[in-house]
Formats: structure tokens, C-alpha cells, sequence
């Protein structure tokens, strides 16, 4: 199969049944005890799950969601074949699960597959017998693989745990009939392939299967939000911690990516303890883009939250052009502009007009002197109170301060750094070589002068 037919599918066919269950823990790690079996009992949207589950290699965990939608995508790109058998190799594998071609891949791939396939489940469901007191239970056994047949690359006379998945010799992995029947069935969801990409950390990616799982109902309708119990939540994501504050702790950096990438509007949290409960609020195709709501408020043009919102989602080809076009105006001196909203409004009215879709022209600035004076008087009030809020926060740890502003980095700068570039801003931020502090001060700064392009390419150069 070429690189092209493995990236031209924008979605992936996702069995809905089995991902509900999230068989798949989103924790990174787990315990020994934790990770071989465990009972899961939860009621979500009215619908009650029981399961075991018996893994003597241990309970698929964080990453292993890329491997099990890699294979998925693999078995619906190759026509769902007869066999149940995905024909691959550990590169094509690598490549559809958007994990980087080097021996570390190789290794998880390898691991996780192996975890998939000694995994097994039993499903229960009860009914109840008219005129009997007790409940009549339906048990089913199920897995994921029957057979898995695989080349390694290993050290001459290693042993199995040594060796890692060889990247261009044949992989076939035969799934079983259920899941096999269940991807072919129509009780399926569909996730975006894209935003699968965008997601960096793995617990976010096994978050995000699990909400788009539950959102969706048996007649395909998606719901606009989705509200669960804690407690129940915590077992279908395989959180093994029974305390709230814990539960709460590790799924806050999910939230937090899936509300950048704007798969979420927001997630409400009412209640304390073993009472708290979590509403998730799914963005629909007519809401506007989180990202350029962000620009328009943090461009101080007198916009209010709905307004700002009306403009990102009626407007969005022309929001940032039509940001400059109103700074460079403000800038420009002269009569000045009284209504800097209302400005705007016109011009991504009509952007042809005010020629949006043209590189805004250099402005010489002809400024009076009791502007000037004005003007001054504003960047040193404005700076002080920057350095005030930067001190504040570099008061705090590295760790504390990447947490604190990771949300509005990320708002930020998603459309000018790679992944990779962004990693290696946590990385630099987390041990304390950058401050997240003073880069999203400088970066704000530098958005409002309509210096944002050069502030990139230079902290470009520090990564």
C-alpha cells in the first residue's frame, strides 16, 4: 500500500461498541496488579457496562489507542477483507498510527500488538425473569486478535522481549470475527484523522476515542454534550485512583488539549468528592474557531465575548487581515480611529473593499507630539503591569508556570510550530531553559504590534 492511499483517508472507522467499554486505559502506566485484570462497572447516558478483563501481559495503556486505530484504519483501507487478516508491515503500521519511523516506534508497536492479542474481556448483560426475583446474566468472551505472525530485528540469540517489529518485512495480523464483524457493522463512529495528528499526548488521543464513542447515539445523532458522573468516568477511561482530586488531575491535561484543538468548548465541573460531575461541551461545524475568538479579544479593539464570536465563525477567511488592517490604521496617526469595533465589523463586511486579501502596506507614522506623549503613557502603564504578572508567575516552578500557560501558548502558537517544534518548547519550558511566563507575555506583545512573524522565526532559531 503506498504513502498516498494511507494518508488519503480523513477519518477512521472506529468500532463504537468496543470503544465504549475503553478497554484501553488512558494512564500511561499501570501497576502490575492494575494492568492484568480488572472489573469495570459504569452508566453512561442511561446505559449500564459490566465488563472483566484478563491481560497477563498487561492491559493496553496510553499509546497503544494509535496501534489499535492504526490497525483499524489498515483494515478498512484494505476492504475490510474476508480473512479478517491486515496484511502490512511495521512502517505502513507506523505511518497510519502517526508515530515516527525510528527503533523506539518499532519497539511499541511490537509491544502493543502483543498486549493486544493476550487481551481478552467478558462481556455481561443481565435480564430480568417475569415472576423470578433474580437476574439472568449473558456473558460473552471477546478479543481483538487471534493470531499475529511478525519478522523482528534483534540481537543474534536475544529473546522476544529484546527484539522490536521489523519495519519493512511482512506483518499480518488476523482479527478476531467479532471485532472483525463489529468494524464491518454500521454501529461504527468515525474520528478525524487530522485532529488524531494534532493531539500530542496519548492519554488526549484515548480521550478523545472515548468521548466521540459516548457522543454518538445508536440512531448516529451526535449529542452536544455529554454529561457523566465522575466515578463512572473514571472507570470507563481505566483510571485506576478512586480519589476525585487524583481522577480530576489526570484527566486536566487532556481537557486542556482537546479545548485548544477545539474539539471541546468546555468542560464544566460541578459537585466534590464521589458527587462530582463532568459536562463535556463538543464544538459543532458552526461554531467559531477558539483560536481567532482568542486574536480578536487579545487585539483590545473593544469586542465583546459574543461579538467576537459572531466574527470568528461568520468571517474567518479574513479575521486576521482584518485585525492588521485596524491596528496599522490605529497606528497611523492623524484623525485616529473612534471606533475601532466598528471598523472592524465593516471591513470583514466587505474585505474586498478594504483590500483584506492585500499584504497591508508600510505606514509612516506621522504621530503629534501630545499623541506621542499619549501613547508613551500607555506602553509604560502597559508594560508595568506586564512585568508585574510575568514577576508572579516566575515565582513559580518551571513545571507550575508550562501548566499555567500551556492552554494560551498553545492558542498561540498552534499554527506556527510543528509537533515536534512544540515539544521541544515543553521540553525547554519544563526544565526551566525558557520561560513560559515571559514567552507568552512576549508573544502577546508581539501579536498586538503585528510583530508575530519575526518573534516566530526567532524563537524558531532557539528550538
Amino acid at each position: 500500500m503506498s504513502k498516498t492511499g494511507l494518508r488519503s483517508a480523513t477519518q477512521i472507522r472506529d468500532t463504537r461498541s468496543l470503544a465504549r467499554f475503553g478497554i484501553t486505559s488512558m494512564q500511561v502506566r499501570l501497576t502490575e496488579d492494575e494492568g492484568r485484570r480488572w472489573d469495570s462497572q459504569f452508566t453512561i447516558s442511561g446505559r449500564t457496562y459490566q465488563m472483566q478483563g484478563f491481560a497477563d501481559l498487561g492491559r493496553p495503556r496510553g499509546a497503544d489507542t494509535d496501534v489499535i486505530l492504526g490497525i483499524e484504519a489498515l483494515f478498512a483501507l484494505q476492504g475490510f477483507p474476508e480473512d479478517n487478516t491486515v496484511v502490512t508491515s511495521g512502517y505502513q503500521l507506523a505511518q497510519v498510527a502517526h508515530l515516527p519511523d525510528n527503533g523506539r516506534t518499532y519497539e511499541r508497536l511490537k509491544d502493543s500488538l502483543l498486549r493486544y492479542w493476550r487481551t481478552g474481556f467478558i462481556v455481561r448483560e443481565g435480564f430480568e425473569v417475569p415472576g423470578q426475583t433474580d437476574v439472568a446474566y449473558f456473558n460473552e468472551t471477546l478479543g481483538f486478535f487471534e493470531k499475529i505472525s511478525f519478522w523482528e530485528q534483534g540481537r543474534r540469540g536475544s529473546d522476544l522481549a529484546q527484539g522490536s517489529l521489523s519495519r519493512d518485512r511482512t506483518l499480518r495480523v488476523v482479527l478476531t470475527p467479532e471485532f472483525a464483524d463489529s468494524l464491518r457493522s454500521g454501529f461504527i463512529h468515525h474520528l478525524d484523522r487530522e485532529l488524531l495528528r494534532n493531539i500530542e499526548q496519548p492519554p488526549a488521543r484515548a480521550l478523545y476515542r472515548l468521548l466521540s464513542a459516548h457522543r454518538q447515539n445508536d440512531d448516529g445523532q451526535l449529542q452536544e454534550s455529554l454529561t457523566v458522573s465522575l466515578q463512572d468516568w473514571r472507570e470507563a477511561c481505566g483510571i485506576q485512583d478512586v480519589r476525585a482530586s487524583k481522577v480530576l488531575r489526570t484527566l486536566s491535561a487532556a481537557h486542556e488539549e482537546l479545548v485548544a484543538l477545539g474539539y471541546l468548548t468546555d468542560v464544566e465541573i460541578v459537585g466534590r468528592g464521589q458527587k462530582t460531575q463532568l459536562t463535556y461541551r463538543f464544538r459543532s461545524e458552526s461554531d467559531p474557531d477558539p483560536a481567532l475568538v482568542h486574536q480578536l479579544l487579545e487585539a483590545n479593539l473593544g469586542l465583546s465575548l459574543v461579538v467576537a464570536q459572531q466574527l470568528a465563525r461568520e468571517h474567518a477567511p479574513h479575521v486576521e487581515a482584518g485585525i492588521r488592517f485596524v491596528k496599522t490604521r490605529q497606528a497611523s496617526g492623524g484623525r485616529g480611529v473612534t471606533n475601532p469595533a466598528g471598523l472592524l465589523r465593516s471591513a470583514l463586511k466587505e474585505p474586498s473593499r478594504y483590500l483584506l486579501d492585500q499584504e497591508a502596506p508600510q505606514v509612516q507614522l506621522r504621530v503629534t507630539r501630545p499623541r506621542q506623549e499619549a501613547l508613551k503613557r500607555q506602553e509604560q502603564e502597559a508594560q508595568v503591569a506586564l512585568n508585574s504578572r510575568v514577576e508572579e508567575l516566575q515565582t513559580a516552578t518551571p513545571e507550575q508556570q508550562w501548566q499555567e500557560c500551556r492552554s494560551s501558548l498553545r492558542l498561540v502558537f498552534q499554527k506556527h510550530l510543528t509537533t515536534d517544534e512544540w515539544k521541544t518548547l515543553e521540553r525547554l519550558c519544563k526544565a526551566g531553559d525558557l520561560s513560559a511566563a515571559a514567552l507568552l507575555t512576549d508573544a502577546t506583545r508581539a501579536a498586538a504590534s503585528l510583530e508575530m512573524q519575526s518573534f516566530v522565526t526567532a524563537l524558531k532559531a532557539k528550538l
